[in-house]
């Protein structure tokens, strides 16, 4: 007859302790705590890539803006956003931020996009990679927070700490 270990049948000696989910964290959107300001967006390029079942496209755009800590920086980005209605758009995103000596951090990010009055606005999380680039080493890993409205208006970045 084969060994059989002796299991506890007190669950609250096998059930590990879970992390609160009531913890609030609240993060100001207020500009002056963004770490990063578009100033600019050039608009590259946009193409379907499917119509069925969802209306898919691929948008490249570059920024100019400024990291606060480094200075001036492009973001090149591309888009992959998928249009489940005339109201409602769900992207997935990756790019990098450059410097204009050349280092550079790449990104992923996740959005939804809803028309609001007539603009389409998109609420965005990024993650950032890794980089040895000394200069934007303190994005390594963080995670930020974008709110964009298409059009004439500044996007920002806020890191969640």
């Amino acid at each position: 007859m084969g060994f059989l270990p002796h299991f506890s049948t007190d669950l609250s000696a096998q059930t590990p302790p879970q992390p609160s989910v009531n913890k609030q964290v609240t993060l100001s959107l207020d500009v002056a705590d963004s770490i990063y300001n578009e100033n600019t967006t050039k608009f590259l390029g946009s193409k379907n890539i499917s119509l069925t079942p969802y209306r898919m496209t691929e948008e490249h755009a570059s920024d100019q803006g400024l990291l606060k800590g480094v200075g001036n920086v492009t973001n090149n980005q591309t888009y992959i956003s998928t249009h489940l209605s005339d109201e409602l758009i769900q992207s997935r995103g990756n790019g990098t931020f450059e410097t204009p000596d050349g280092q550079s951090i790449a990104w992923i990010s996740s959005s939804i996009g809803r028309m609001v009055e007539g603009r389409w606005v998109f609420y965005t999380i990024i993650l950032f990679n890794n980089t040895q680039s000394e200069s934007l080493s303190l994005l390594n890993n963080s995670i930020g927070l974008s709110k964009n409205i298409i059009g004439n208006e500044p996007d920002y970045i806020w890191l969640l700490e």
